[in-house]
């Protein structure tokens, strides 16, 4: 039997030392499959791959190498018979919303109202006269909502959609907004000096992240919808779903990346259960978090972006409990990754 290929991005190369196991390698090995390393930023990867049966990549929004070609290369291994995670369904979108938005539309999925445009006159036109404010503004990359402004005017949207037309924005989050991030979501000095630990291997990383272009060159709108003070991640993964709340940061809309987890059962509604699983099973992803907010005058749940890495991120791991497709509850741990692996290789011919 050939051995599983695990590959660690550039990131997590700097988090882990090469004796310490991921979560990945950790499952293959309590299950008995023979895996290893392999560098897909090797020069020659593809002429490697054929000593593997499986390629399991966990590649970063935060390395540009991983933008580039990331998937592109678990693409051409999957066309060489590998089973790969994540597969093209589950990755073709990763760090793109408009990607996201186009995908989501298609799977029938309960989104806010979307605009994206590829000429400023076309922009300019429907900011004038159509759009109706405050508006939601996104860059196509970006997460931790560093990339997501809230624009009160025409005046605002203009100003925006012009800069958005000419030198654009650069997607990597800046150290000045994730220390504010950090310090506006602190509950206590406790956490706050948590949090603030964190500031060092936020730097590192962002690192990797400097060589990103800038975004530029489209403008892409949503819908401005008033939340409670938080919202929902929702995974999905080999027919289960869990659920962790968010809460906003202090005078601001946006709770992604703010580190302000915590799990509240009654806050996330059987429709928004259904619809995750629907949409999770439309779209053929593997595994997936999708963002919801709720409305504030209706209740009604929107997915408001949604990625793989999400869907069997840490902040997911054992939060209470889950949901079946039967919507049956169950009151033990649920992780992730280990549920990822499983669904993997009892389907290892749906790449």
């Amino acid at each position: 039997m050939k051995p599983v290929a695990v590959c660690r991005n550039l990131l997590s190369r700097q988090k882990k030392t090469a004796e310490e196991l991921d979560a990945y390698e950790l499952w293959l090995d309590n299950n008995g499959i023979p895996w290893e390393r392999i560098d897909c930023y090797h020069y020659d990867i593809i002429n490697l791959l054929p000593n593997y049966s499986a390629l399991i990549w966990h590649y970063s929004n935060f390395v540009n190498a991983d933008l580039m070609e990331a998937q592109n290369i678990l693409d051409i291994a999957s066309e060489m018979g590998l089973t790969v995670f994540p597969n093209h369904s589950t990755g073709w979108h990763f760090d793109d919303k408009i990607a996201e938005m186009y995908a989501l539309q298609a799977a029938k999925a309960p989104i806010p109202n979307s605009w994206v445009f590829y000429e400023l006159k076309a922009c300019l036109n429907w900011l004038e006269n159509e759009a109706k404010y405050p508006l939601v503004a996104k860059l196509r990359r970006g997460s931790g909502a560093s990339n997501v402004k809230l624009l009160h005017s025409f005046s605002e949207a203009k100003k925006y959609a012009k800069r958005m037309f000419s030198s654009g924005y650069q997607p990597a989050p800046s150290v000045m907004y994730k220390t504010y991030s950090k310090v506006q979501s602190a509950r206590s000095v406790s956490d706050f000096k948590n949090r603030f630990k964190k500031i060092p291997a936020f730097l590192k990383a962002h690192r990797f992240g400097k060589g990103m272009p800038n975004e530029k060159g489209y403008c892409y709108f949503q819908e401005f919808i008033e939340n409670e003070g938080y919202d929902l991640k929702v995974a999905i993964v080999n027919g289960k779903c869990c659920a962790v709340t968010r809460g906003t940061r202090k005078g601001d809309f946006r709770a992604s990346g703010g580190g302000d987890i915590y799990f509240k059962r009654e806050l996330v509604t059987e429709k928004i259960i259904r619809s995750a699983f629907a949409a999770a099973k439309n779209l053929k992803m593997q595994a997936v978090g999708f963002d919801y907010v709720v409305d504030k005058k209706t209740g009604e749940g929107k997915i408001i972006e949604m990625c793989f890495g999400n869907g069997v991120a840490k902040e997911t791991f054992e939060v209470g409990g889950y949901w079946d497709e039967s919507l049956t509850w169950h009151d033990e741990p649920l992780n992730v990754i280990d549920e990822a692996m499983a669904y993997l290789f009892k389907n290892n011919n749906t790449n």
